[in-house]
Order: structure tokens, then sequence, then C-alpha cells
């Protein structure tokens, strides 16, 4: 069997009215996204175009995903991914046509599942490569060369990245342009938004010009912030969006492997600080995921944040329980109960018990919860049911290179 790698964007006309989408309050988002990449290059392990997808709903709904990244919807230049952009007006993609990805949006809203647009308001196709679309031409794009220099901002939001055009949003007509792409990706029915290269547009761009609308209409959105910082991440979430948590990647890469520490992974992140404004993700088309991958799956299953899952089966078992730990149990205060290099147990309090060993034999500590006198349930089916005593402590016990997630039954 292949494996489906899962690797996976005018005001007046614009009428909430249209949309068919089964909108929830960002607060909701309970859920696990699944990112799906089409890659026209290599449809032996990236497969996911608007057809595929639609043939295998029925699949990903039982897994039980509930919304679902696709590729970058938007012509692009040559047979590409989509992150190169030629036409903002033209949804006819190597994925697809815009008629298919009618046709998937309202397959996907009839299921009950929600579908987010990857959208690129950065930049063009690289290095001239391209004819200008008539609305488009040079003075609407910075010619300020490459990017040298990640840390100094001006370079990072005016220069080229990874030799794109890089968009003018300081001039009235592109943002104008931008937010018709964003209207007219808004009228297909779309659930959410990510914000591709986030940090190579400008805040006050995000924040005046999309976020807050978007937040209006109801939708989900979260952009790309691949920087090690707080403060940093905090100043996109300032202006409306959610962000993706690289800080909890950063800590997951370097932790889930051979001499990691996983008491390195105890309150990591920004998702624990404010887990509905957090991206949270093992791997993505982007980055790779640590060597213990599933084990590293089962930490952000029980985690804050809001997930995304990408490069799995959709019909692996412990992946599917993983995501059904997440939707049914993982909410509540995170709450450290015991850590050291190998070993983290942590509860979601009063709702869950999370419990990863990454070494290679059983480990057991009794350890504080906020049950009383009460049977605690694996639902990871690893070990027997555990009571724990008057005083709230339980011995958890955890198989070798493995997890337990331990909850009352209902």
């Amino acid at each position: 069997m292949t494996r489906w790698s899962v690797r996976f964007i005018s005001i007046a006309v614009f009428n909430i009215a249209l949309l068919s989408a089964v909108v929830l309050p960002p607060s909701t988002y309970a859920g696990v996204i699944l990112q799906l990449k089409h890659d026209p290059g290599d449809e032996a392990h990236f497969p996911w175009n608007w057809n595929f997808i639609k043939d295998h709903l029925g699949e990903i709904k039982a897994a039980g995903y509930t919304a679902i990244l696709i590729s970058p919807h938007q012509r692009s230049c040559g047979f590409s991914i989509g992150y190169n952009p030629e036409d903002f007006t033209n949804f006819d993609s190597s994925h697809g046509s815009q008629r298919q990805l009618a046709e998937l949006i309202s397959a996907l809203h009839s299921g009950g599942l929600q579908i987010y647009a990857d959208m690129v308001l950065n930049h063009m196709c690289a290095g001239h490569s391209f004819s200008y679309p008539p609305y488009f031409g040079q003075n609407d794009f910075h010619h300020n060369g490459a990017i040298t220099n990640y840390d100094d901002q001006n370079q990072v939001e005016n220069g080229d990245f990874a030799g794109h055009e890089d968009l003018a949003q300081e001039s009235d007509y592109v943002r104008g342009k931008l937010f018709d792409f964003l209207v007219k990706t808004n009228q297909m029915g779309f659930d959410g938004y990510r914000w591709d290269a986030a940090r190579h547009v400008p805040r006050w761009f995000w924040k005046d010009f999309i976020v807050n609308r978007v937040n209006s209409w109801g939708k989900y959105n979260f952009g790309e912030v691949p920087r090690n910082n707080l403060g940093e991440l905090q100043s996109y979430v300032d202006t409306g969006m959610a962000v993706t948590d690289e800080m909890l990647y950063t800590a997951i890469y370097n932790n889930f492997k051979l001499g990691g520490n996983l008491a390195a992974l105890d309150g990591a992140g920004y998702a624990v600080i404010n887990g509905t404004k957090a991206l949270t993700f093992v791997e993505n088309h982007d980055k790779a995921s640590p060597p213990n991958r599933t084990l590293a799956y089962a930490f952000l299953s029980a985690y804050p944040g809001y997930p995304l899952f990408f490069n799995v089966f959709l019909n692996d078992s412990a992946i599917n329980n993983l995501i059904w730990i997440h939707e049914h149990l993982a909410e509540g205060d995170y709450i450290n109960r015991y850590k050291d290099q190998n070993t983290l147990i942590f509860e979601r309090a009063d709702h869950l018990l999370a419990a990863i060993n990454q070494s290679d034999e059983w480990f057991n500590k009794w350890v504080q919860t906020s049950w009383k006198n009460t049977k605690l349930h694996d639902f990871t089916f690893h070990v027997t049911d555990k009571t724990s005593n008057n005083d709230g402590y339980v011995e958890v016990w955890i198989p070798p290179m493995s997890y337990v997630m331990l909850a009352p039954r209902e």
C-alpha cells in the first residue's frame, strides 16, 4: 500500500449568506487538523489533489479528523505545490479546477468536516520567471534583493523571500487586490485560513486589513511564524491570529529522540500559555519529525493547543486513538505531575493524566492527581485500570517506549 504522506491559501460583492461553511467560534476548536499536501511532481507520496481528497472523505472522517488544510489553491507558476502564486484571480491550479474545489468544499460540509485554505499574501513567482498578471506591475513589488539577515525585521518584511517577488502591502492598490483574493476564497466556503510566511508581511497589514475582518466572519486563522521567541509569537497573536507554535515544535524535535530530555517539554512553547491561539505540530510540509514520532504525537494529542497531524496513515489505529483522546479528554489547565529525562507525566486538570516513557524499560511512579478514590482507565489500552487513593495519588505504569492516557470513565 502506498504511504499517504500528509504534508501537506470586492468588499462590495461579499455576502456572508453565500457561505455554506459550518462555522465554529475559535474558542471551540477541540478537534485535529489533517494537513493534506498535493505535490504534482510526486503524486506517489503526496496524492492529495481535490478529487483524491473527495474520494477519501469517508476515511478522513472515520479516522476522527474534524478539519483539513489543503495546498494553496490559486494558480501558481509551473506544475507546483502552490507557494509561488501567478494569478490570485484564477482558482484553476495544479491540484484541480475551481469547480472541483467547490465540489470538495460542499462534500466536506455535507460530511460535517471543515476546510482551511493556505493563503500566500506575501509574494508571487520567483525571479521574474513570469509575466505580471494584468492587474500588477513592477511598482507593486519591492525590489530590495534577497533577505540576508532574518533577525532584521525590515529585511524580513521587504526583501525577497526565497527569491520570490515581494508584494508591497503598503500600497492601497496591492492591499485591495489581496483582499479581493481573500473575499473570493471566502465565498468558496472555506472555514479558516493559514497565513503562509506571516512573519514576512507587516503586522499592521494583518491586524488592520486581514485578520480583524476574518475574525468578524467567525473564521479560525493562524499564521506561520517560525520563531523561538515568546514575545515575537505574542506580537502576531496581538494582531488577532493564532500562530504556529515553533517553540513547542523545536522542543519536540530536539527531545523525542535517543538522549533527548522529556523534562524540557514541561510547559514548553506558546501553547501552555494560550492554547486557543497555538497551532501545534510534530511535523509539516517544511519541518521534519523527530525520531520518536509516535511518542511525539502522543504528547501533542494531550498537550494544550490545536494540533495539526501530517504524514500519517488514515488507518493507523494508534494515531486515530490519539485523535479521539485529544477530542474527548484533552481539556483543562496543564499541570505537571512528574518529569525526568526519559519520563513526562502531566494532567489536563480534572480530565486527563498523560504519561510518556522514552526509555527501554517499564517505568512506574506514584503521582498526585485531581481524583480521589477514583478508577482511572487507560484509553490507549496499554495498561489495566488504576485507582487513586484517599489522597489523590495513583501509581502510574508506562510500558517501554510508550505512553498511557488515564481518565475516569464517564
